[in-house]
């Protein structure tokens, strides 16, 4: 006969040997669940360190301003290309938030991009970049196909100067740093009345020359120094002045 022992050393290794296969089963998808819930964490703590540190230059959804737009097709699937970049989306992300940009390499953004990195001297942790690289990256799939920003431009839609002169402002990011009628961002001067207030001749100049009259409390700088040649249209400047003359009416 079988030592009793035996049988229950026997019945004990096959009772272990069927936990292991019944955890093994589930370990996929519980393996899965954790991934999901952990990379959501990610995009939570990165959505609320992008509003504290960067929607006053790249916008609240990265729609641009002051820095370039990040949520956009263009951004997440030709940008690496055009610059002649070799690695990932994600590690040119991250790369950039922790060294910054130091040296200016886009003339259409008037403000070089800090140093995040504590490595560099910058506020934060590596793990926090690496939440809001997670933050941006969870845009990709959604990301709104607004064209290709070095591309021919295409005229501009509307029936009047004013109507077209709103969608400029718009496009052209003016409304992420300025608020005009009530909505925009705060990194500029409020433009609402800024025509009935100052004329037609201070609005020229200080989209043309941005650094000529500097708007009490606020910074030179901040605005794009080369509005004159982003305005391609013959009649470009004119329309956006004719929307700014509106004062959102």
């Amino acid at each position: 006969m079988i030592d009793s022992r035996i049988l229950v050393g026997l019945l004990a290794v096959l009772i272990s040997i069927s936990g292991i296969v019944y955890v093994g089963i589930g370990e996929a998808d519980r393996q899965a669940e954790f991934t999901k819930a952990f990379q959501g964490r990610s995009i939570e703590s990165g959505a609320a360190l992008f509003t504290q540190y960067c929607v006053e230059c790249h916008g609240l959804k990265g729609e641009g301003g002051v820095g370039p737009t990040l949520n956009s097709k263009y951004f997440f699937e030709k940008r690496l290309a055009d610059i002649g970049y070799q690695g990932s989306m994600r590690a040119f992300l991250t790369l950039t938030i922790r060294g910054g940009r130091p040296v200016m390499s886009d003339p259409n953004y008037g403000r070089n991009m800090p140093t995040w990195s504590v490595d560099y001297g910058g506020p934060l942790r590596n793990d926090q970049i690496d939440n809001i690289v997670t933050y941006i990256m969870n845009w990709q799939e959604s990301a709104p196909d607004l064209g290709d920003p070095n591309a021919e431009p295409t005229p501009v839609p509307g029936d009047t100067p004013e109507e077209r002169g709103k969608n400029l402002f718009t496009g052209m990011g003016c409304v992420g740093c300025h608020v005009f009628d009530g909505q925009g961002g705060v990194v500029g001067p409020n433009l609402t009345t800024v025509y009935a207030d100052k004329g037609e001749d201070h609005v020229r100049e200080s989209i043309l020359q941005p650094n000529a009259v500097i708007t009490e409390g606020f910074q030179p700088n901040l605005m794009p120094q080369n509005f004159q040649q982003r305005l391609k249209g013959p009649t470009d400047l004119d329309d956006l002045i004719a929307y700014l003359a509106t004062g959102g009416q």
